[in-house]
């Protein structure tokens, strides 16, 4: 009995070997939903195949993107080669390739380098070498694309000697492109100056004598606009448009007011008045002159027919001013000594000069009383200048000059019989230049 019950598991399994049961239908409505979710660990595996795939895709499209920037079925790069399709890449940033410790030349592969294994220890810091700017051609060679590779490849040059790499793969150096500098050829000029007047004169007599002793010059100035081009580095043509203002004080000539009251004379003048510039001729009928040092006063009138003194005209001065106004228009030739933030310049050139006004006054206590004018003037003077002109920069475009001046009148003032007169000047002539 002890061994039948420490054997009850034989019994049951051998009693109930050949018995079936079928469990009722309604049983398996219970099961199914639990069959059902264990069926969900497939779906995920398969769910983070995909994702894995895509991952892998990603990365392989990264390494290769790394190896080249431009795809094969847009053409390759070539240097210094003609273009067949339009367009040209400039690489002005210049490209850092790593060399061997001993300045060694890796040898040229025809495959492009593999990345470095992100498990090694990291090393040291390979050094450098830099390739000189050149010209990259987008070439549409479609069945030369494994030049691409010997291309990229050869670039893993020499430290030391870049140019021997592009001289022995290229047959020469490439130039760096040509510097183009924006050149100022045209610039326009405001320039003015006081200036120192005189004359060389030459007369032959006594009454020539007493003409020149007497007269001294005023003061004459002279300023206008002048544009200059630069034909060289080293010459330039200046022309332009400037004013002068010369004349001279004619002493020992007394003037009078009120002589109107006094002449009944019709014709175009009453007094003429000898000078080295010419004869003044009277054409105010009120003014009296008189000469108290000899005879350059020729009039009708004189000591012995008319004494201003009894006919109490009003006294105005003991001198005549003439006063002469010329446009200038000069042809000048610049040559530049040095040239630097400080220029020297010399000038020379001619000046053809017109005749704008010709007049005689007598000053009394600061005011003009009109005489007349001089007669027997040159309506046209052929000047030649002479000088040298100082030029600091301010800017680009802007600088400040001064140009001291000797000016020369060719031909003589007047054409006064036995009187020659050739005026010179000498100026300082300063102002502002702009440059275009």
């Amino acid at each position: 009995m002890v061994d039948k019950q420490a054997n009850i598991d034989l019994v049951f399994r051998n009693g109930l070997r050949e018995y079936e049961v079928l469990p009722p239908p309604e049983v398996w409505n219970s099961i199914l939903p639990s069959v059902r979710k264990k069926q969900s660990p497939t779906v995920l595996l398969r769910a983070a195949a995909l994702a894995l795939i895509l991952v892998s895709v990603s990365v392989l499209a990264y390494q290769l993107t790394r190896q080249t920037s431009i795809p094969f079925d847009a053409g390759f790069l070539a240097f210094d080669q003609e273009s067949s399709r339009a367009g040209t890449i400039l690489m002005n940033t210049p490209v850092a390739v790593p060399v061997t410790e001993n300045r060694s030349e890796l040898p040229v592969s025809d495959n492009p380098p593999t990345q470095p294994s992100y498990d090694q220890e990291p090393e040291a810091a390979i050094p450098s070498a830099t390739i000189q700017t050149t010209t990259i051609t987008l070439l549409n060679n479609d069945d030369d694309r494994e030049g691409l590779h010997g291309t990229l490849s050869s670039m893993f040059i020499r430290q030391d000697d870049p140019e021997d790499f592009f001289a022995n793969n290229y047959g020469q150096v490439p130039a760096p492109p040509p510097v183009t500098e924006k050149i100022n050829r045209w610039s326009v000029t405001a320039m003015a100056s006081p200036t120192y007047q005189s004359a060389l004169s030459k007369g032959s007599g006594e009454m020539a004598r007493e003409i020149l002793s007497t007269e001294q010059t005023n003061f004459s100035y002279t300023g206008g606009l002048s544009f200059s081009y630069r034909v060289s580095d080293k010459f330039s043509i200046q022309s332009g448009l400037y004013y002068s203002s010369l004349g001279q004080e004619v002493g020992g000539i007394s003037a009078f007011g009120g002589f109107s009251d006094y002449t009944y004379s019709k014709g175009d003048h009453n007094f003429e008045v000898m000078t080295s510039s010419g004869l003044v001729y009277t054409n105010n009928a009120d003014i009296f002159l008189f000469d108290g040092v000899g005879g350059r006063v020729n009039s009708r009138f004189n000591n012995d027919t008319f004494d201003p003194a009894k006919a109490s005209l009003n006294y105005i001065n003991s001198s005549i001013h003439q006063n002469f106004s010329y446009i200038e228009m000069p042809v000048f030739l610049r040559y530049k000594v040095v040239d630097g933030t400080v220029g020297f310049n010399i000038i020379g050139g001619f000046s053809y000069n017109m005749l704008v006004n010709n007049s005689v006054y007598a000053v009394f206590e600061g005011d003009k009383y009109r005489v007349g004018k001089t007669e027997g003037v040159s309506n046209f003077m052929l000047s030649s200048s002479l000088g040298m002109g100082l030029e600091y920069t301010v800017t680009d475009n802007l600088s400040l000059n001064l140009e001291p001046t000797f000016r020369y009148y060719l031909n003589p003032f007047s054409t006064l019989p036995g009187l020659k007169n050739h005026p010179y000047s000498i100026g300082v002539f300063s102002g502002l230049s702009y440059k275009f």
